[in-house]
């Protein structure tokens, strides 16, 4: 859609230096361990009308998948590896 292709034209710079350093920073797996790690506070959220927490998840899931997206779209296999084997030097 063109809405996806303004996206994509917008964000490619910083796409790009995401791909670049993340094997060396992790801010993708961060992002989603964070993620992750607080999706069991969305049902107390919801009931609680929290509607903060709630779109701040929504936009967090939107930005992992898109990363994705690119991701998958611009790598190997082996390279997507890479991404998700981080581990923080001492």
């Amino acid at each position: 859609s063109a809405d996806l292709k303004l996206l994509e034209e917008a964000t490619i710079s910083v796409c790009k230096s995401l791909v670049e350093k993340n094997p060396r920073t992790g801010n993708l797996g961060s992002l989603i361990k964070v993620f992750l790690s607080r999706t069991k506070e969305l049902k107390i959220s919801a009931e609680c009308q929290n509607h903060l927490f709630i779109w701040q998840a929504h936009n967090a899931l939107f930005i992992i998948c898109y990363l994705l997206k690119v991701f998958i779209s611009r790598m190997s296999e082996e390279e997507l590896q890479l991404h998700f084997t981080y581990e923080e030097k001492a």
